[in-house]
């Protein structure tokens, strides 16, 4: 029994008898597209997730799994494919940043997903990257950028769970732009509500 009304104790070993195994329950549902289009309902701001190798080769890609954790010491949860040369990079250094788009930033979100055939190096447009002192790179006219260490990490299926501690955050100088987002499997910004800044 749990310790706590509201926290009934969570059963993780073997079914018991008389359960119904989920294939029983439902024998005819693709839950694996069911999930993708569940989940595509949920809208999200488009980041561009990026790490430098120790030879200083940048590697990035496009997420949306992305949130806060902590704020005190400042901490948030990313996750990315573990096969890909961002997660290579990310091993060698533990530096990346998490660059939050600019809703004029489609492009550059496009591109981190793979849509124009770039990858690695080719990605980074040398007029809209620089470099923090930390190696990790970083885009100019993001919404903001969170520099962060990894501070541990999970590998659970086709994804590695980072959990980073921010130590650096570059912000615009002047207002915030909307961000770009992501709902319903297309690129998107928030509609301004009435009293909302032009």
């Amino acid at each position: 029994m749990s310790d706590h009304p509201l926290q009934p104790s969570l059963h993780t070993g073997p079914p018991q008898p008389g359960w119904l195994h989920s294939d029983e329950l439902f024998p005819e549902v693709d839950v694996s597209q069911r999930f993708l289009t569940a989940m595509s309902a949920l809208a999200a701001t488009v980041t561009v997730i990026t790490a430098a190798s120790p030879s200083g080769e940048r590697n990035g890609m496009t997420a949306t799994a992305v949130c806060s954790l902590s704020n005190d010491p400042p901490m948030l949860v990313a996750c990315i494919n573990r096969s890909s040369g961002l997660a290579r990079a990310l091993t060698q250094t533990r530096w990346f940043t998490v660059n939050l788009l600019a809703s004029n930033q489609e492009h550059v979100a496009a591109t981190f997903a793979g849509r124009d055939g770039r990858s690695g190096e080719e990605r980074f447009d040398p007029d809209l990257w620089s470099a923090h002192p930390s190696g990790a790179p970083v885009l100019r006219g993001a919404a903001s950028s969170c520099v962060c260490h990894v501070a541990n990490g999970l590998q659970q299926a086709t994804h590695m769970v980072l959990i980073g501690v921010v130590h650096d955050v570059i912000l615009p100088e002047s207002d915030p732009p909307l961000p770009l987002m992501y709902h319903m499997r297309r690129f998107t910004t928030p509609h301004q509500m009435p009293g909302d800044r032009p």
